[in-house]
């Protein structure tokens, strides 16, 4: 999330007046990541979430509708996208789709009070996730692929940029060249970005699952890969919180022996293709910390070089497996 395209309150009122909401009372800007413009916004006494979508085309849009409603339907917690009063998935400014979000209630984690007790529900939420996943039928190919990870890597090659992406390099580009043979595993819908920030909590129990953008159709593993290093590191892998994580997956779903045996190779494409992201979007315009917060590529280079020195017995040791 990010603000790379300031609004007017006149333009956010015609959003708002294409789901028969009034103008804005309030709005406040959310700089925080980078792939969107979003702004929490008030209006007829009631609380929303909008989001501009700086990227998405026509059929991401309605890919991510189709997921909210099939999540909406099985009362799993996430927020909930309002149509239009026309019945469309968005709304547009500037010629780019704006989603509008139901308030989600809850509390953002801190990273210092990410706890095994807290990995474990998170585990049983992506058990929970995928499951239902037996039951939606729309299809999107991963838009975040290592065909998507090769061009940027390629876009790197000849200016990484500072001597730690130069050092970096390297090593992603080897990861690049194994993630052309990720195994096959079961495979179904996945939230694929599902970060400490990307959880709300209410009391011990995730309130609501954020930010749906990057879901799509991919492996079960790597949803897995990406809690994993989001959730379990702490200036290196900690055994209690990723025990934690597999445990309380464990107790929602079967893990399949595919999934458990591409775990540790969706775990390192995770972890390459958020360094690759991560160093990208530092070489791209700099708008300031009030509209894009800078996010470091170096802790998942990290992450990568840690679980490349494992093999599949140490890994499925600290995950008990």
């Amino acid at each position: 999330m990010a603000i790379y395209t300031e609004l007017s309150g006149e333009e956010i009122a015609e959003v708002l007046a294409a789901y028969g909401l009034p103008p804005p009372e309030r709005v406040v800007p959310e700089p925080k990541g980078y792939v969107n413009t979003n702004h929490h916004v008030w209006s007829g006494g009631r609380r929303f979430f909008l989001r501009l979508a700086e990227a998405s085309t026509d059929a991401d849009v309605a890919f991510e509708a189709e997921v909210h409603a099939h999540l909406e339907a099985a009362r799993f917690p996430a927020p909930r996208l309002l149509r239009t009063a026309g019945g469309a998935p968005a709304a547009r400014a500037r010629g780019k789709s704006a989603l509008l979000f139901a308030y989600a209630p809850g509390e953002e984690l801190r990273a210092r009070d990410v706890t095994p007790e807290r990995c474990g529900r998170v585990g049983e939420a992506l058990a929970r996730l995928h499951e239902l996943a037996a039951g939606f039928a729309a299809d999107r190919a991963n838009p975040y692929g290592p065909a998507r990870v090769a061009g940027w890597l390629a876009a790197l090659r000849d200016d990484p940029g500072g001597a730690d992406a130069r050092a970096a390099l390297p090593v992603l580009e080897d990861e690049l060249a194994r993630s052309d043979a990720l195994p096959g595993a079961p495979r179904g819908l996945v939230h694929g970005d599902l970060f400490v920030d990307n959880v709300l909590w209410i009391g011990s129990r995730p309130s609501a699952l954020l930010d749906w953008e990057m879901s799509c159709i991919d492996a079960f593993a790597l949803d897995l890969g990406v809690a994993l290093s989001a959730w379990c590191w702490d200036e290196g892998f900690v055994p209690a919180r990723a025990a934690a994580l597999a445990a309380g997956y464990r107790g929602g779903r079967r893990v399949e022996p595919e999934t458990s045996e591409a775990l540790l190779p969706y775990a390192r494409f995770a972890a390459l293709r958020f360094a690759a992201s991560r160093l990208v979007a530092l070489r791209g315009p700099d708008l300031g910390r009030d509209r894009m917060p800078r996010k470091d590529f170096r802790p998942f280079v990290e992450r990568l070089v840690a679980l490349r020195g494992m093999d599949a017995d140490r890994f499925g040791s600290m995950l008990g497996l």
